[in-house]
């Protein structure tokens, strides 16, 4: 029967088939404009289910089972595949329309890559349009405001068979958000985006680690939600995206902090390098929420931690302290440390003396070491050891004013390091990086980039030897070459995110009207590259800062005593 039946078909089974080409070929022309691919396939692999399964009916009313049950299967496994991708149908009913900008599955792929294997710890580059952000739109084009029930019906879930089985009880806000996560933050924080980037590398590890992986969806959501906040206004109406991705931002935060303070009360617990890279995170995520305070609590945390751990590992059989952690682990641990000391260091140097964090408990052939190569600023291990020289200075200042004749290897001290800064060569050092690290980068964009640091060091020890001595000093000739390196170096993205430090530095000595406009438009390009509130906060700073008449004075300030520096802030 079965072979009568295929040596002959009839005109019906003919139409079902017909039906499924038909479709396809209308799915083509329907949305052959369509620029989202998720979209065109959901169409095609549904209409393509509807087709099969007209086919498989005929069958059945012919008697031959076998057709029917094969034709069925395909029909509804392209139907149903279609139905979970499509996200039209999953919104229109609800909201009266389609939803916009739903982004692939390649990301996912990627974390699947990174969490085993021998690719453990490396993730293939991200594509580089960013997803916007969930949201939908009504029948009337505005923009609706989205229970998180609802908006997780909206954002597109790629296919679980492209997905590492680790992730499936993540709901569908986290994966868009971990999405983000590689996509936009990986690149920000860091001054040179690659494969090895220890951001992306940290993805193999949240998922086993609670509370690392709710501090990186809190960073992704805080920073989508600022990019809907304008560098001048604060009380403008914001889109009910950014208003939703406000309210994950908080959400993801109390969780992270909750899972980091479980970590810490399981005594059994020894994921060190999880628990800092998530107080690392934390800390960034403070210069997206505001960049004061909140980093020299985290900070603490860390040392506390590390004081902990080294205790630990002391008391631990000497056979378990020879266990080898792995290259990946290694390197991601040096990585943490390393970005953990340059905050301590430029953090430090704009706080109180009063409320200045104590030394980082490490190994002192790390310190400041790899800080071009693997940190998201740039700066030279020598230049940040002189910022951190000046800033050790500053809490005897009140002291030496008292008696000036207390200890003059102060001031003199405060000199040599001047000296020492001054001839600190810029160019022998980009070349010897390149050399070292086979870096595609110019050696003069390098360059550039360590003599704005240079310049910003030299501008900020002046100020803290102007405080000791109550004397002033001209550095006119300094601050406009660093504004001119600034102005250079705008032309480079990626660069240019670096230099907030610099930036802010150089505000505190302009005192015409044309380089304060400059610099707050160079403040609001840094905002519009970073997303960062700290730097809103700089700019309030300088804001107030200028206002002051009696130059001379404020040129021998000690830097905390600038209204609104002494509260702690972390501007880079």
């Amino acid at each position: 029967m079965a072979n009568s039946h295929l040596a002959n078909p009839s005109p019906l089974g003919f139409g079902g088939f017909a039906t499924t080409l038909m479709t396809l070929s209308l799915s083509m022309m329907g949305f052959r404009g369509v620029s989202n691919q998720t979209l065109f396939i959901s169409n095609l692999c549904f209409l393509a289910g509807i087709g099969l399964l007209i086919s498989a009916q005929w069958e059945m009313l012919k008697g031959s089972t076998f057709s029917y049950t094969v034709l069925t299967a395909f029909g509804l496994y392209y139907g149903g595949y279609g139905v979970m991708l499509m996200p039209s149908l999953g919104v229109i009913g609800a909201y009266g329309g389609e939803t916009a900008e739903y982004h692939n599955a390649f990301a996912f792929y990627q974390l699947s890559v990174a969490i085993r294997g021998k690719l453990r710890g490396h993730v293939f580059r991200a594509p580089s349009e960013a997803p916007e952000g969930p949201r939908a739109t009504g029948s009337d084009g505005k923009q609706v405001s989205l229970t998180s029930e609802k908006r997780l019906r909206i954002l597109h879930t790629p296919s679980y068979a492209m997905q590492d089985p680790r992730i499936h009880h993540m709901d569908r806000l986290s994966k868009y958000y971990i999405d983000y996560y590689n996509q936009r933050i990986c690149k920000l924080y860091i001054l040179f985006d690659s494969e090895s980037n220890p951001f992306r590398i940290l993805l193999s590890f949240c998922l086993e680690d609670l509370a690392l992986q709710k501090s990186i969806v809190a960073i992704a959501a805080r920073h989508f939600a600022n990019t809907g906040r304008s560098f001048d206004t604060t009380d403008a109406a914001v889109p009910h995206r950014f208003v939703n991705a406000n309210m994950d931002a908080l959400l993801f935060k109390k969780q992270a902090i909750e899972a980091l303070s479980s970590s810490l009360s399981d005594t059994g617990s020894r994921r060190t390098e999880a628990t800092m890279a998530t107080i690392l995170l934390l800390i960034f995520l403070d210069l997206l929420e505001s960049g004061i305070d909140g980093w020299n609590s985290h900070l603490q945390g860390a040392r506390g931690l590390l004081i902990l751990n080294e205790s630990l590992v002391k008391s631990a059989p000497i056979s378990d302290q020879k266990i080898n952690a792995g290259d990946t682990v290694r390197d991601t641990r040096k990585f943490i440390m390393e970005q953990l000391l340059l905050i301590e260091t430029l953090g430090n140097a704009l706080s109180s003396p009063n409320i200045v964090s104590e030394a980082f408990v490490v190994d002192n052939g790390m310190k400041h070491q790899e800080s071009m190569v693997r940190s998201f600023l740039g700066c030279p291990g020598f230049l940040l050891r002189a910022v951190q020289f000046f800033s050790d200075q500053r809490p005897l200042i009140t002291e030496f004013r008292r008696n000036e004749h207390s200890n003059l290897s102060i001031v003199q001290d405060t000199l040599t390091m001047l000296d020492l800064t001054e001839r600190f060569d810029c160019l022998e050092w980009a070349a010897d990086l390149q050399r070292r690290t086979a870096s595609s980068t110019e050696v003069t964009k390098l360059r550039m980039l360590s003599q704005a640091y240079k310049l910003a060091a030299l501008l900020y020890g002046r100020r803290v030897l102007n405080a000791l001595t109550e004397a002033t000093s001209n550095n006119e000739k300094l601050v406009s070459q660093l504004l001119s390196l600034i102005e250079t170096l705008q032309n480079d993205a990626v660069i240019f995110k670096c230099l907030l430090w610099p930036t802010f530095i150089a505000g505190l000595d302009c005192w015409t009207e044309s380089q304060q406009v400059f610099v707050m438009k160079s403040l609001r390009a840094l905002w519009d590259s970073t997303s960062c509130l700290n730097v809103i906060g700089a700019s309030n700073i300088l804001r107030d800062h200028w206002k002051r008449e009696d130059l001379p004075e404020v040129l021998m300030q000690e830097i905390s005593d600038i209204n609104g520096l002494g509260r702690g802030w972390l501007l880079i």
